[in-house]
């Protein structure tokens, strides 16, 4: 009769327990997902730690989907350097045609300056399948090339993470960024995923004006509570309205 009276208080006990740890494991997961967050807003210094110390070896952000070349440039170096290739995304569509180090100099006869990219003149995004010329400079040889724009579905490796915010310039970190505030966090604990929900106002870079948009962020992580993804989708058509941009055929 005890053994009938105790089994069942020792599987309640134990469901017990079971439910505490998930409940500690989500806040826990929840916490990190939280100071992500703030971290980006903080400092340059903050997000870097912040990934270093918290994101799994294996790790990758999950950039936004747009239609275009596939690549990046270091835009704080664009007054100096011009737009030079840091990262060819996998699979683009210029993959094949474009290589790291490579300085573009016009895009359809456009010349690539500060200008032609603040005001938008440079082909480089537009509707997919259509080819784009372009020159760039390649080991002190300019050629020509063509590529024709597509669909881009960016990742980005931690070292690459790393390497974007060490090129960031410090002293113009979130510069721009006038409130921020985290709304919402959900946790899906048996899955191990965090969703964030941040509002934000900041100054528009070539308009100067002001503009808000919601942010929702969506952490993985791994069995050692490690970052595995992360990747956000904002308001964007919301923030082009904001600052005079309509969208034309």
């Amino acid at each position: 009769m005890k053994t009938k009276i105790i089994t069942p208080f020792i599987v309640a006990l134990a469901l017990i327990f079971a439910s505490c740890d998930s409940t500690s494991d989500s806040n826990n997961l929840a916490d990190l997902a939280e100071s992500w967050i703030a971290s980006s807003y903080e400092s340059k210094d903050a997000a870097l730690n912040m990934v270093s110390e918290n994101m799994s070896d294996d790790g990758y952000n999950i950039g936004a989907r747009y239609v275009g070349f596939g690549f990046n440039f270091n835009a704080d170096a664009m007054e100096t350097d011009g737009m030079v290739v840091t990262n060819v995304i996998q699979g683009g569509p210029a993959s094949s045609v474009i290589e790291v180090g490579d300085k573009f100099i016009s895009v359809n006869e456009v010349l690539v300056t500060q200008e032609s990219i603040d005001d938008g003149s440079l082909s480089f995004r537009g509707k997919p399948g259509v080819p784009v010329a372009a020159s760039i400079m390649r080991n002190g040889e300019e050629i020509s090339i063509t590529v024709k724009r597509g669909i881009v579905e960016p990742t980005y490796s931690k070292e690459q993470i790393l390497q974007n915010i060490s090129n960031a310039d410090a002293d113009n970190w979130r510069e721009n960024s006038l409130e921020s505030e985290i709304r919402e966090i959900v946790t899906d604990a048996s899955q191990r995923i965090v969703y964030v929900k941040t509002w934000d106002k900041f100054l528009d870079d070539v308009s100067g004006l002001e503009a808000e948009a919601i942010t929702l962020t969506r952490f993985e992580f791994d069995q050692n509570g490690k970052v595995l993804t992360v990747g956000n989708m904002t308001e964007n058509e919301l923030i082009l309205r904001q600052t005079g941009w309509s969208i034309t055929r």
